[in-house]
């Protein structure tokens, strides 16, 4: 992980990957995925509002984020007043159905956050380098229940154009990443003209693709 670059970006007034409204796949999907849930896992979640969505449906949202930044403008934004629990691998931001940790993803094991029927993985496996999504990956599974899913969404662009992050990851990959899994397309939505960093680019196509990843 870069934390160098992400600690940057998170520095700056606004980001490409960072939305101001929920997701619109979570909202599309909610119904489908989500809305039986009484907990889901947002790994890697920066200061994204899909956490309050979550939360303002009954469902409690857990989100992990190394950077202290990105925690601490969620709740600025959110307008939220946490309770704070410090433990062995970080803090526990607590509010009503939120728990935000600024913590290394890969050092939290199950008796820190539970296990899971949904994970909503919407920009963790996109923002890590080839060399850590196969670890990243493994450690995700051990976090879900069997039978669980995870919706993940991916980025398809032409690798000659940008480089990332965010990364291209092909179902190829993902099937490789979760071999004992079912991967599936469920959607995928151009986001070409969703901010100016794309635009100045000059990409000659830009989607985000959502899988369903049925763990086994």
């Amino acid at each position: 992980m870069d934390y160098e670059f992400w600690d940057n970006c998170w520095g700056r007034p606004t980001q490409p990957f960072h939305l101001i409204q929920p997701h619109h796949f979570l909202t599309q999907y909610f119904s489908t995925y989500f809305a039986d849930q009484e907990r889901v896992l947002l790994p890697l979640c920066g200061k994204t509002q899909d956490l309050n969505y979550l939360a303002q449906q009954g469902i409690t949202a857990v989100g992990v984020e190394f950077n202290p930044i990105a925690v601490e403008s969620f709740f600025e934004s959110s307008q939220l007043k946490p309770r704070i629990e410090h433990f062995d691998h970080g803090k526990c931001y607590q509010a009503d159905h939120t728990e935000l940790w600024l913590a290394d993803f890969f050092e939290l094991k199950q008796q820190d956050l539970g296990l899971f029927n949904r994970i909503f993985d919407r920009a963790s496996l996109v923002a890590l380098p080839e060399a850590l999504r196969v670890a990243y990956a493994k450690h995700l599974v051990r976090l879900v229940k069997p039978g669980g899913k995870v919706l993940l969404v991916t980025m398809d662009y032409d690798q000659t154009e940008m480089s990332g992050p965010p990364f291209l990851v092909s179902k190829l990959e993902i099937e490789a990443l979760y071999p004992q899994s079912k991967v599936k397309e469920l959607d995928r939505f151009s986001i070409l003209d969703s901010h100016p960093r794309w635009q100045e680019l000059e990409l000659s196509h830009l989607d985000e693709v959502l899988y369903e990843i049925q763990i086994n």
